[in-house]
């Protein structure tokens, strides 16, 4: 009796680079990588694009920004304690910050 093989999935397709010279994003549509898809598609033509900026050592990502592990610790502890998000922790952080810088308002004379 000949033992059943499993089915297997399908080997997907080899994704393609993109179609601009010296880009090498992966295709995603047109031929193109999505940055060089939506330039296509609001101006009608592509162009070279910035590389991407390599990321600082020993950073993290916290709520969309690169900063260190210490920063993103006491911001974690700061959002834990208020019961604040990622972003409003740092909100708070800048506000205090900034009320510390700025000269106080000079009454009216009057």
């Amino acid at each position: 009796m000949k033992t059943k093989t499993p089915p297997t999935q399908p080997t997907p397709p080899p994704v393609k680079p993109c179609k601009v010279k010296g880009c090498g994003r992966p295709n995603y549509a047109r031929g193109y990588c999505q940055t060089h898809h939506r330039q296509f598609l609001r101006t009608g033509k592509v162009s070279p694009i910035r590389r991407y900026r390599p990321r600082s050592p020993g950073t993290l990502k916290f709520a969309g920004l690169r900063l260190s592990p210490q920063t993103v610790e006491a911001l974690q502890e700061l959002a834990e304690a208020e019961g604040l998000s990622d972003g409003a922790a740092i909100a708070q952080v800048l506000e205090e910050w900034h009320a510390q810088r700025s000269p106080k308002p000079k009454k009216p004379r009057g």
